[in-house]
């Protein structure tokens, strides 16, 4: 049994797991507060909106649900998902079922993670549809892309790494 993290067992691209993931948080945070959409009403009215103004002003509105489910998938979850990966990949485990109780979280952490951009890009659809709206992306989308991708990768690395440990140490 060894007492050693995760990044320790990393070789060729895997060692860049944790400067992906790291990389992936200033990412995240770049483009959740810069503007991501540019909305024209009218051909007359321009707004610029962040996901995370964007975010606030269906709070503002009184739009609780949206603000609770946009908050949640677009900040709160990438955020999570990221300090978890973090946290997975530099700690070190002493027993390998410790490593095992991960799998499934990890897993699950994996496979939500494009639901953030799957929201946004709803969002500009309906947006988009509306006769009297233009909507443009603008670099905070692709910032917040950027991130979601970056750590996506990251997590597969992990999870490569985690099977690999659980199978050498079982």
């Amino acid at each position: 049994m060894t007492n050693q993290p995760l990044s320790r067992d990393a070789s060729g691209l895997g060692r860049l797991t944790g400067w992906a993931l790291l990389l992936s948080l200033p990412l995240m945070m770049a483009g959740v507060a810069l503007p991501s959409l540019h909305l024209q009403n009218l051909w007359v009215l321009q707004q610029d909106y962040s996901l995370l103004s964007a975010t606030l002003a269906f709070w503002d509105k009184g739009y609780c649900s949206l603000f609770v489910l946009l908050f949640t998938f677009t900040i709160l979850f990438p955020i999570i998902k990221i300090a978890a990966g973090l946290w997975l990949f530099f700690r070190a485990f002493r027993e390998p079922q410790n490593l095992r109780r991960w799998i499934g979280p990890l897993s699950a952490l994996s496979k939500w993670s494009m639901l953030d951009v799957f929201v946004i890009a709803v969002v500009v659809l309906a947006l988009e549809g509306s006769l009297i709206t233009a909507a443009d992306l603008g670099p905070g989308i692709a910032l917040f892309a950027g991130s979601v991708l970056l750590s996506g990768w990251a997590y597969g690395r992990l999870t490569s790494l985690l099977k690999r440990r659980i199978e050498r140490e079982s």
